[in-house]
């Protein structure tokens, strides 16, 4: 009789995370329970492997609950890191994160690293932007605390900036039915006018219903130089000015 295959460590780390979200993933659990059953996780800290306790955030619980949705116990898998050497190579990105957080202390590590991935093409992972950040002592927290007011960017002109979200609406038919599905409204505002460029309802949360509404706003309003989303959902492109071609990332 064979030995069971090893667990690599990606696999277990996907096993762990399923093994704390596997009660509120229950499908049969409405909005209000799961929200619930996350927050209690996300009030206490959980044990990790080797023995420490550690706090995970309700923002954490929440991604691994869609990825899970989406791919299973594979989206529970860490990513690869893509960008070793980079802080090295390109030490001004991480004082330019530095410079945004300061502009604005609620954007997250996820929300700097989407910027400089805009701006440059090149991908920070948040880790590294939270970990140089700390030791700039450039916490939220911390700076929450100081009295500084700072100004927050502003796109100069039209069709510089469009950002992207999507918003979770109701289950379609209402009341919810075994055959009701969750409506997804997918938006693009441009940062410069505040108009909303394109906004459409989708029946799924996923990156070709971002790509529809995306198809659909450029063909009326044109071509943006920047779009940043704060969802993964968005194809997060910059587009080059005067030539019309695009580099999407």
């Amino acid at each position: 009789m064979s030995a069971d295959p090893p667990i690599d460590a990606a696999e277990a780390t996907a096993l762990f995370r399923y093994k704390l979200v596997a009660e509120a993933a229950n499908p049969r659990l409405g909005p209000a329970e799961r929200g619930q059953l996350v927050r209690e996780l996300a009030s206490q800290p959980v044990e990790l492997p080797d023995g420490r306790l550690h706090h995970f955030s309700r923002g954490t619980f929440d991604r691994w609950l869609r990825a899970y949705r989406e791919q299973g116990l594979a989206g529970l898998k860490p990513e690869p890191r893509a960008d070793l050497g980079i802080a090295r190579r390109h030490p001004e990105l991480l004082e330019e994160a530095c410079q945004l957080r300061q502009e604005l202390p609620a954007r997250s590590a996820a929300q700097l690293s989407a910027i400089l991935l805009a701006r440059h093409g090149i991908r920070v992972a948040e880790r590294t932007i939270r970990q140089h950040l700390q030791h700039r002592g450039l916490q939220r927290a911390a700076l929450a605390q100081q009295p500084h007011v700072f100004g927050r960017f502003e796109a100069s002109r039209p069709n510089e900036l469009w950002v992207g979200d999507v918003l979770i609406g109701p289950y379609v038919p209402h009341p919810r039915t075994p055959t009701s599905r969750r409506a997804f409204l997918f938006l693009l505002v441009d940062d410069f006018s505040r108009l909303f460029v394109h906004g459409a309802w989708m029946t799924e949360q996923n990156t070709r219903a971002g790509q529809q509404v995306l198809r659909a706003a450029i063909q009326r309003r044109g071509q943006p130089e920047i779009i940043y989303s704060h969802t993964r959902h968005y194809p997060v492109c910059q587009y080059s000015a005067g030539r019309g071609d695009d580099r999407s990332h």
